[in-house]
């Protein structure tokens, strides 16, 4: 079957869901339930197979549900500006200015040059350096460049099996990092807004940014030593070592950057003064100590408007740049290539969550679990988890969440626990999948680089799912309570 065969099944195959649960749906469903379920599956299917494009799928909502009535074209567009679209737009553009000046990878090259020339050390500095980065910048961003430098490393440990498998454990690490930082963060990857913004939509639960570091952050410090453990120890076990020359490259390429540049100080600062708001929006009580916070000075103020304000700023402060020639410190060149789909993407999954909610489709997903009533909170979270980090291996991990939120509150529903627990389970899970190059664009970039095969890969990525599972459930059951 060629390509071209395969987008039309595809193309086919989504609009036949649609029909089948419209026409043949379960007699329980009143019609508009079932047009919301044909939607949703139709979305589903062409998510998967992307027979077009996945922001294009997400416009399915603004076409069919206004058609049949089930709601207005008012209500079913409204999603699509959500305030967390907005505040992953703000990300992007700060990102975008990072990546402009260069500050990203001078953090990087830092990171690295201070873990010296043990080979099982310069896979944790890398792997740090890449989560760090991908908690504040898009997991393909992070992964592309740290690429090169993975690239110059490996190349230095020479050749024989020790060299292989530490070159090996560079690459899935990188790829593996990149992942895993992203759900450090509300603006890491999209699944963690798309968490926050079903949070708010059907359930009228508030997630900022500053709440939902307690749940991300423990997952990134708990999942990046344990992945390098694995990939270094046991998976790919190596006391390769690099030699001088390897010092000398990084040196040299932290020589080239040279000192900090006017645009790229600005920009660092900026983004450090939009971080530290986001962490102090609401007020913080440590113990006896009370630290108020900005929203007491201005009681609207939101995330997503700490964000725009911070990439406003970028548009306006001036700083030279390498050439001596003066320009703001991010301008519309490198705005506009800014993953615009992205936000469309979130549109649609939202919209599709709403819909659920409003004609109580969200009810009967509940019902269907009421088995899983009396059983342990534990049980129920790992099944969910599982499910979730399986589709991710196959789909957009942006795709799965948005299409499981609404899934995951019946659920909840239906098996007696607090639907944001469940939620922020599929949110997290969403980004773990670490088994195939098709997975992530990280796992692509690692497997592109021809220092890892297919199957390796897969033996890694297996452990690390299992252990990702573990992880995320273990954190949402212990800090769930504190986090919401």
């Amino acid at each position: 079957m060629t390509s071209r065969q395969g987008r039309a099944i595809a193309a086919v195959a989504g609009p036949l869901a649609y029909l089948t649960c419209v026409q043949a749906g379960p007699a329980a469903l009143g019609p508009d339930q079932r047009e919301v379920l044909g939607v949703g599956a139709w979305m589903l299917v062409w998510w998967l197979m992307e027979p077009v494009p996945l922001a294009v799928t997400s416009l399915l909502p603004v076409i069919v549900l206004p058609l049949f009535g089930v709601v207005t074209l008012r209500d079913v567009t409204a999603p699509y500006a959500n305030e967390m679209i907005f505040l992953f737009l703000a990300g992007f553009l700060l990102a975008a200015a990072l990546e402009f000046w260069g500050a990203h990878l001078r953090l990087a090259l830092r990171i690295v040059a201070a873990a010296g020339r043990n080979g099982r050390r310069i896979v944790l500095a890398l792997m740090v350096a890449t989560a760090v980065l991908s908690m504040w910048i898009s997991n393909t961003a992070t992964a592309a460049m740290m690429y090169p430098i993975a690239m110059a490393l490996g190349q230095l440990f020479g050749e024989g099996a020790p060299a292989d498998r530490i070159r090996t454990s560079l690459f899935l690490g990188l790829a593996y990092a990149a992942s895993i930082g992203g759900m450090g963060t509300l603006i890491g990857t999209p699944p963690n807004l798309i968490f926050a913004a079903a949070a708010k939509e059907l359930l009228g639960q508030p997630i900022d940014f500053a709440r939902y570091l307690l749940i991300g952050v423990p997952c990134v410090i708990l999942l990046v030593p344990i992945c390098w453990a694995l990939l270094c120890y046991v998976i790919y076990p190596s006391e390769a070592v690099l030699g001088e020359a390897a010092e000398h490259a990084v040196a040299e390429r932290r020589t080239r950057l040279g000192k900090f540049k006017g645009g790229e100080r600005a920009t660092i600062v900026v983004f450090g003064l939009t971080a530290l708001a986001w962490i102090f929006r609401e007020p913080k009580q440590l113990g006896i100590l009370s630290i108020p916070g900005l929203t007491s000075l201005a009681p609207g103020l939101s995330d997503a408007a700490i964000g725009l304000a911070g990439a406003l700023a970028l548009f306006l402060i001036p700083a030279r740049d390498v050439t001596g020639e003066r320009r703001r410190l991010l301008s519309w060149h490198e705005a506009k290539g800014i993953p615009w789909e992205v936000l469309l993407l979130f549109g649609g999954g939202l919209s599709l969550a709403a819909a659920t909610e409003v004609t109580g489709l969200t009810q009967w997903f509940g019902e269907l679990v009421t088995g899983l009533q009396g059983a342990s909170p534990f049980i129920v979270l790992l099944a969910v988890a599982a499910g979730t980090v399986l589709l991710s291996e196959l789909a957009s991990n942006t795709a799965v969440a948005a299409m499981a939120m609404p899934i995951a509150a019946g659920l909840a529903s239906g098996a007696d626990l607090p639907a944001i627990r469940v939620m922020a389970v599929v949110a997290l899970a969403a980004s773990a999948g670490y088994a195939l190059p098709i997975a992530t664009p990280p796992n692509a970039i690692a497997y592109g680089s021809g220092r890892v095969t297919a199957r390796q890969m897969l033996r890694a990525g297996l452990v690390m799912d299992v252990v990702a599972v573990l992880v995320i459930v273990g954190v949402v059951l212990l800090l769930g309570p504190v986090a919401g």
